[in-house]
């Protein structure tokens, strides 16, 4: 195990398990929780012994946004600074994207304002049934500005907007109804359901998963003409690793891969 005080770390068997470790703030982000999975998205993308990670919150809940106690810097900071330091949470929405292994949103209690944003960051996204999801910014003279980059790709726009205009909760299963989350699972199977889609997500080649997820994000805003071009290229690629080679041999073998992510 590796942490900090905000951000737990640990890895088993091939699974990397980040946790939010705030649960007296509800898991509210800060400028220590935004730093921590910076540094902990790179370990992940970095190590050859994870093959897909979960983020979660401690405490039984997601994470409730920033913490406008706090606000998102350590320190106080000038305008132009505070205005940069903002730009920290948008680009761990891109470094949720880019990092080369898979994630997995584990989601119980809150998931609101900022959380909604790592959630829609996220790969894939299992939650509890007694979940619940909402944009409430606007409840505080605010607009859930950098979320909505993401709300937008993920949601019907007239469910998007009225999520950012009304400010009001929806429940795990309204959220899987509208394509914000995978599935909205029982109490009880919430933790059965994430191990084993976790497990199942780190038991693929490490390489492919990767090319194909950055391929994935990358034809998200093409035409469909580059698309295809882009994508075609990147069968190319895949086509000449050596772990296209197990994968097919294994098949007919009749056994399971022994992937050597290349």
């Amino acid at each position: 195990m590796s942490a900090t005080d905000e951000v737990l770390f640990t890895v088993d068997d091939r699974v990397a398990t980040i946790t939010i470790n705030r649960p007296d703030k509800r898991n509210a982000l800060n400028g220590a929780v935004i730093s921590g999975l910076h540094r902990l998205l790179d370990e992940v993308s970095d190590r050859s012994d994870i093959g897909a990670a979960v983020l979660m919150g401690a405490g039984g809940t997601f994470c409730a946004g920033a913490d406008l106690g706090s606000g998102l810097a350590t320190e106080p900071m000038s305008f132009l600074d505070e205005h940069e330091g903002r730009g920290d949470y948008a680009r761990l929405l891109r470094h949720m994207n880019s990092c080369k292994k898979p994630i997995l949103a584990a989601i119980e209690g809150y998931c609101l304002a900022g959380g909604m944003g790592l959630c829609l960051a996220a790969d894939m996204v299992i939650a509890a049934e007694e979940a619940q999801f909402g944009t409430p910014e606007i409840k505080r003279g605010l607009w859930p500005y950098m979320v909505t980059a993401l709300l937008i790709r993920s949601v019907g726009r007239k469910k998007a907007l009225e999520l950012c205009m009304v400010g009001d909760r929806i429940s795990a299963a309204e959220a899987q109804r509208i394509g914000l989350i995978n599935y909205a699972v029982p109490a009880g199977e919430f933790q059965d359901r994430v191990h084993e889609m976790a497990a199942k997500l780190a038991s693929y080649s490490p390489a492919i998963m990767g090319l194909g997820k950055a391929s994935f994000y990358r034809i998200a805003d093409m035409s469909t003409e580059d698309a295809l071009a882009y994508l075609q290229t990147q069968l190319t690629i895949n086509a000449q690793t050596e772990d296209v080679v197990e994968g097919i041999a294994a098949f007919f073998e009749k056994r399971e891969p022994r992937w050597k992510g290349k």
